[in-house]
């Protein structure tokens, strides 16, 4: 079943589609009000979409400009442009598509006609598909300039009990306002800023941005904040008082911090991540081991470091309703979870099957788009007014699922 994203910033216009597509039988629709609602929501990462509907005159980020940022991010799916515009313009738009390689499917005239949509989306795929564009990436130079002229920010995805809606924390997530390629998500950067050894001083930088952010937010209750941790950070000695510095000068208790690490990070360095973790967890941090299930530390480390939550990789949450290894899988973490005394928090609850899967197998804590992709701090702010500290389901994220 296909999954597909509508981005109109028309509400009539949208909604009309959607409509129209329920009415053919496609139940897996997720729509955004411009360019950058869907980035967002693409860069999340918990949703693989098959078909885009993209209009091109939107605010804020049009369609022109949207269509660069798939060709950037290798999408491999169907886009379908759905707009009023000249044959010159759509011709042009086309071109730009056929340079970034990317599978347009066609043009939906406005009005939307039954059987035009229907023909357009049973499209098979092209025979083959050509080497794209090769676009430039970020490099080291740029990245220690946008470190120090405060480009990357904080985005911030809410995690949820799933007993009773409270919002429990976030997830700080960094973003790059590229002067170049524009908002990139963290796959574009992070190996670079590893490889270059900039992942300490970005953490940091990130650690007091959000601390700030989120002792700001309206909340009756003061939220939790996870953060990221390198495998090239558990190398730094100085770590910890470098983390007890910021948060002192930003007045954030290390009893609101959550520290995730993936479970590669421990194998590289055991001896040092032991030190580094147990002396954040005797700060009052708790600690998270990440990416569950994709490494392949012993239960015997992990038994030795003091975590206090098992967050499960969003690779097998995924589809888990319809997978049954990746329900096994889902199944046997929230288990073990359990047995250790850890909270289990599932990460990448894209749907709502996902979501009553998660639930019906004890699992207590859930993030994904199905709540919110992660958004700006201002987004979130008003993410957390509408929802009034429950997240009620049946209103899934900013931008609703149909």
């Amino acid at each position: 079943m296909h999954q597909i994203l509508v981005i109109d910033d028309d509400a009539v216009s949208q909604q009309f589609l959607v409509m129209v597509l329920q009415r053919l039988g496609y139940e897996n629709v997720v729509v955004a009000s411009d360019g950058l609602d869907a980035l967002i929501q693409l860069d999340a990462g918990d949703r693989r979409f098959d078909v885009i509907f993209c209009d091109l005159d939107m605010p804020r980020m049009d369609g022109i400009e949207f269509v660069r940022h798939l060709g950037e991010r290798g999408f491999q799916g169907m886009l379908l442009i759905s707009s009023g515009f000249d044959e010159r313009v759509i011709e042009s738009v086309a071109e730009l598509a056929r340079m970034y390689d990317l599978w347009l499917a066609g043009v939906l005239p406005k009005p939307i006609n039954h059987q035009t949509l229907q023909r357009l989306i049973n499209q098979p795929p092209p025979a083959s598909r050509h080497v794209p564009g090769v676009v430039s990436p970020p490099t080291e130079e740029e990245l220690r300039a946008a470190i120090g002229k405060g480009e990357l920010r904080p985005f911030l995805q809410p995690q949820v009990s799933m007993k009773d809606g409270q919002i429990r924390s976030a997830e700080v997530l960094a973003r790059w306002q590229h002067p170049r390629l524009g908002l990139i998500g963290p796959q574009q950067f992070i190996q670079l800023a590893e490889n270059s050894s900039l992942i300490t001083e970005l953490t940091l930088q990130m650690l007091r941005q959000a601390a700030v952010i989120m002792d700001r937010l309206p909340s009756e209750t003061p939220l939790a904040m996870s953060l990221n941790l390198s495998v090239e950070s558990l190398n730094e000695i100085a770590l910890v008082s470098r983390f007890e510095r910021i948060l002192v000068d930003c007045g954030f208790p290390f009893s609101r911090l959550i520290v995730e690490v993936t479970e590669t990070g421990l194998m590289a360095n055991p001896t040092r991540a032991l030190e580094l973790l147990t002396r954040l967890r005797l700060k009052g941090a708790r600690l998270s081991i990440d990416d569950f299930g994709t490494g392949f530390a012993s239960m015997d480390r992990l038994s030795r470091i003091p975590f206090t939550e098992l967050k499960i990789d969003k690779g097998f949450v995924i589809d888990a309703a319809l997978n049954p290894t990746n329900f096994s899988i889902v199944r046997a973490s929230a288990e073990l979870g359990r047995q250790l005394g850890l909270d289990v928090v599932a990460e990448g609850v894209a749907t709502e099957s996902e979501w009553q899967l998660c639930r019906q197998l004890g699992v207590e804590i859930a993030q994904g788009s199905f709540i919110s992709p992660p958004v700006d701090a201002e987004s979130f702010r008003g993410w957390l007014l509408k929802h009034r500290g429950v997240f009620l389901h049946a209103a899934p994220n900013l931008s609703d699922t149909v």
